[in-house]
């Protein structure tokens, strides 16, 4: 009769050991759970937070879009640029005039 109570004796520790284990792993799947469902929180307000500023930075960029648009529809004249500072130039036109060959440099034959 003593080998039949100890059989029972170790089905009861492997039974209690196995309860302290899933117990164990409930806690960490439960903790799991929550941290992950605060990081959604957060990240759902994080991209409301920058929605909401893309929205006033579109709104920024567009009036000062409108203020250029509205600055180059503006004629400019002579009489404009002169109140600005702006000169007139001389008639005369100059050129450039190409460089000749003969003084520029050659890869060719490792020559000069």
């Amino acid at each position: 009769m003593n080998i039949s109570k100890v059989k029972v004796a170790t089905i009861t520790n492997i039974e209690k050991n196995l309860f302290y284990m899933f117990f164990v792993a409930a806690i960490l799947l439960l903790g799991s759970y929550l941290y992950l469902v605060n990081m959604s929180v957060l990240n759902i307000v994080a991209r409301e937070k920058a929605q909401t500023e893309i929205g006033s930075l579109t709104t920024l960029v567009a009036s000062q879009e409108a203020d250029y648009l509205a600055l180059a529809d503006q004629k400019i004249t002579a009489d404009y640029a002169r109140t600005l500072g702006f000169q007139n130039v001389s008639t005369e036109q100059g050129y450039v005039v190409p460089v000749d060959k003969a003084v520029s440099l050659s890869l060719l034959n490792n020559e000069i």
